[in-house]
């Protein structure tokens, strides 16, 4: 557990463990603009240095602990950083294919001091690499300005300040993370970050520390939920991100668990929340709020989607990336990113998630979005988890089948999942083939790994 405040820690202020950090870095050969990658786990460690890194004006390129060496070199190689805090077994096999490069594991005692460069908003804070589940990871640029007014945006919107004490298991190097900890650092709060999620820990931390606003991505909520009701103390906010929750899991967090649910969408590529809802928001469940101060929305429909209410959702305003490392800029002429994902946008402001533009499953000219198939096959009692993707048919095109995690001693066929969706869903849109696992694979995020959901033994299945 981490507690990162105002206060002490390890007997000495916070402040005093950021200079010494910044003195590290500067002893490691880092300065204005140096690219550093931070590979640490989730503790103390790895809050120093990154904002040590933002005080002297370099550049974080913040990388998942778990990060094998070869993502780990493609970024070294990707990014020219020079510098490296990684863990001490990894810093050994790296030196020996960068000898020109830093491997700074364990810190240095120096007394050198640094002094900090311009703080320039449009000078790039981050380099974020995406997940790669479209292809090889890309370092997507952050401006400090984007990072900062992510964190603002965050921190306005939930109403965070002095008196909060922010829970989340989030790996710092994910943007989310990240997005977090800058919100209760801007906003003054307390923010208390667990090495990786555990929901009998994550309680129990909850309780201790007095946990007001929790954090996390819809698989931390479900199984925070089959716990005991009355186990997990009340919180003022619960917000989710990474994938959509969905209303009846909204519902019932608040219903058995008490406190405010929020669901909000963003992108490494905003270094921040595009969209989030504040507590107080009617008609927040099964949207992801409105757009966060400083957002433009616009939902691109084109007649591509087959949904006149539904299309590609574009996003504009300063915390947009000016573009992909090596690459060309992200954003079109007209200054707009296209997201890949496909939403709705109320007459209220509020945004639906439908799904994405390359899951979109195409089914006898008929367009099937993942998410909302996803959403039915999740309140079946005996689901615990579930995703949906196309697969190919040779009458059809493709059929939805569901990769299903069913709940302890339950007994799933396709006949029963089937039986469930037709009241809910279009006969087109019913899933045609099931697949059981005991988990999905999932990143380290909680976010799923659709590329990676295994084929099933057969193909084309009728329900």
């Amino acid at each position: 557990m981490l507690v990162t405040d105002s206060g002490r820690h390890g007997g000495k202020v916070f402040e005093q463990l950021i200079d010494e950090a910044v003195a590290e870095l500067n002893a490691a050969g880092a300065g204005p603009g140096t690219p550093v990658v931070l590979c640490l786990p989730n503790d103390v460690r790895w809050v120093t240095v990154y904002l040590a890194l933002a005080r002297i004006g370099a550049v974080s390129v913040p990388l998942h602990a778990g990060s094998a060496i070869n993502e780990i070199a493609h970024v070294l190689e990707d990014s020219d950083a020079r510098v490296a805090l990684v863990p001490t077994a990894t810093a050994a096999v790296l030196a020996d294919r960068f000898p020109d490069r830093r491997f700074w594991p364990d810190g240095m005692a120096t007394d050198a001091r640094i002094s900090p460069g311009p703080n320039c908003p449009d000078e790039v804070a981050t380099i974020a690499y995406t997940s790669g589940t479209t292809g090889r990871p890309k370092g997507v640029l952050q401006t400090r300005r984007a990072v900062t007014l992510g964190g603002r945006g965050m921190a306005e919107r939930l109403g965070l300040n002095t008196g909060d004490v922010v829970l989340t298991a989030l790996p710092l190097a994910h943007s989310f993370g990240t997005n977090v900890l800058n919100a209760a650092v801007m906003s003054g709060a307390t923010v208390v970050v667990l090495p990786r999620f555990d929901e009998t820990d994550l309680v129990a931390t909850a309780r201790r520390c007095g946990a007001t606003v929790l954090a996390g991505v819809p698989t931390m909520y479900r199984r925070l939920l089959d716990l005991p009701s009355g186990s997990m103390p009340r919180l003022r906010c619960a917000v989710s991100a990474g994938q959509s929750a969905g209303a009846d899991l909204a519902r019932e967090w608040e219903r058995s668990r008490g406190g405010a649910f929020v669901e909000g969408w963003g992108m490494t590529e905003l270094a921040g929340f595009a969209t989030l809802a504040a507590p107080d928001l009617p008609g927040r469940h099964g949207t992801v709020g409105t757009a966060a101060p400083g957002v433009r929305l616009r939902v691109d429909t084109g007649g591509r989607f087959g949904d006149a209410r539904a299309g590609e959702l574009s996003v504009a305003g300063p915390m947009v990336t000016p573009g992909h490392l090596g690459a060309a800029e992200a954003v079109t002429d007209d200054g707009w990113l296209r997201t890949g994902d496909l939403g709705t946008i109320g007459g209220d402001g509020l945004v639906r998630i439908v799904g994405r533009t390359k899951e979109v499953v195409l089914s006898g000219g008929f367009s099937i979005y993942p998410a909302e198939v996803e959403r039915v096959v999740a309140r079946h009692p005996d689901v615990e988890d579930v995703a949906v993707a196309g697969l190919p048919d040779p009458v059809r095109g493709e059929i939805t089948c569901a990769w299903i995690v069913p709940r302890a001693g339950a007994r799933l066929t396709l006949a029963r999942i089937a039986e469930f969706c037709r009241p809910h869903l279009a006969v087109y849109k019913v899933p045609r083939q099931i697949v059981l696992l005991p988990e999905l694979p999932l990143s380290s995020t909680g976010k799923l790994l659709r590329r990676e959901l295994p084929a099933p033994r057969t193909v084309g299945a009728s329900a």
